[in-house]
């Protein structure tokens, strides 16, 4: 028979644990849409206001992400609702501000992405 008071504080070990400092490791889709918004920021030459925007919104990105959840159906007017969707699910992650950040820094210095034919 499991002790009790083990399977209770396992249950609790990590309780209060939270995700570890750094950039968030970005799944495929979420790299693509980050990508595409990293291009979209550098093309329009706005990166600093851009970094400038997200860095102060770091404190607040997990109630950014539930106001972008509930704009969500809004969305599809004029944009794509499900690439919406996944940048929500992103900032609601530890770290995920300083992923897009990276992101957009290193498609600046890259320099200006090529322009495609479709989109």
């Amino acid at each position: 028979m499991p002790d009790p008071q083990r399977t209770w504080r396992e249950a609790i070990r990590h309780a209060f644990a939270v995700e570890q400092p750094g950039p968030a490791t970005l799944t495929d889709a979420e790299s693509a849409v980050v990508g595409r918004l990293a291009d979209e920021v550098v093309r329009r030459g706005m990166t600093a206001p851009a970094l400038l925007a997200l860095e102060s919104f770091r404190p607040l990105n997990a109630i950014g992400a539930n106001a972008m959840h509930a704009l969500t159906p809004f969305v599809g007017v004029i944009g794509d609702p499900s690439a919406f969707a996944t940048l929500a699910a992103l900032l609601e992650r530890r770290g995920s501000v300083e992923a897009i950040c990276l992101m957009i820094e290193a498609r600046a210095r890259a320099g200006s992405p090529p322009q495609s034919g479709g989109a």
